[in-house]
């Protein structure tokens, strides 16, 4: 009996345009209205997974920052995290400030998101009303970072030396974007995995009773963990193989197929009638 489906985002639920696709997105907002929980799973920040969730006409928990993040909407409630200390994120602004790097500290859905300072280009195309600038952040940050992000050139190579790839509090992941890199700096061995099991105890759902849907590496464990698992066929190998189930996409909505298949075992809640 499938009583909570966690469901990956890019890859997963969302089309090209990073838009939620409609026959999916009615097929989820029936099955949640019908008591399933539902919840969004995915390595992006907590304001893309609430944003999508509404989307979706959802509420209820998010899984965000790759698990290092869980909030639920519907009690306005964090009720998990892992995060890097504010000491370690103080340190790492403070060589930010010195390289005049723009830094985003995401702190959770019920703070702002924090920079040091806005570039012009931030200011013109990306600032979000969440969006704060604190020019004292490397001496007043107070709260632990979930994710903290910057971009750079020969920057990041000064911040690896200064800093390392892994410490004891934190893990660097750089990622090729355009002309410069960008740093992602997070607890270290954060997964998905962490935060659904929270999210089910929380719940009282036994892991058999879930259902997951995923494409990539950081699902690989979340697909493992539940009782029944649907990856896409042109994800990652190793999450194919852990799922039980190969959504082949022929209509165009992976996830639609999957849930489609899925349903005979949906036994708690009534037929879906496409």
């Amino acid at each position: 009996m499938i009583r909570l489906i966690a469901c990956d985002l890019d890859g997963t639920l969302l089309d090209a345009n990073a838009r939620p696709r409609p026959r999916s997105a009615r097929l989820l907002h029936a099955l949640w209205q019908q008591g399933v929980v539902v919840v969004l799973a995915t390595g992006r920040s907590w304001r893309t997974a609430i944003q999508v969730q509404r989307e979706l006409k959802l509420r209820g928990p998010i899984i965000a920052h790759n698990g290092a993040y869980a909030f639920n909407t519907a009690l306005d409630e964090e009720f998990f995290r892992r995060s890097v200390p504010a000491a370690t994120a103080r340190a790492m602004v403070a060589f930010a400030d010195q390289a005049g790097i723009m830094v985003r500290c995401y702190l959770g859905a019920q703070h702002p998101v924090v920079f040091n300072f806005f570039t012009p280009d931030h200011r013109a195309r990306w600032l979000r009303p969440e969006d704060r600038s604190v020019r004292s952040l490397a001496q007043t940050l107070d709260v632990d970072p979930l994710e903290i992000f910057f971009l750079g050139s020969d920057e990041v190579d000064g911040f690896v030396a200064q800093f390392g790839l892994l410490g004891a509090d934190y893990e660097l992941s750089i990622f090729p974007r355009g002309p410069f890199r960008e740093v992602n700096i997070c607890a270290p061995g954060v997964d998905k995995v962490e935060a659904l099991a929270a999210l089910a105890s929380r719940f009282q759902v036994s892991p058999t009773d879930v259902l997951a849907l995923g494409d990539g590496l950081n699902d690989v464990h979340m697909l493992r963990w539940a009782g029944l698992a649907v990856a896409m066929a042109h994800g990652a190998p190793e999450a194919r193989a852990a799922a039980d189930y190969v959504s082949p996409g022929k209509t165009g909505d992976p996830v639609e197929e999957g849930l489609l298949w899925a349903l005979p075992r949906l036994s708690a809640v009534r037929r879906y009638d496409a």
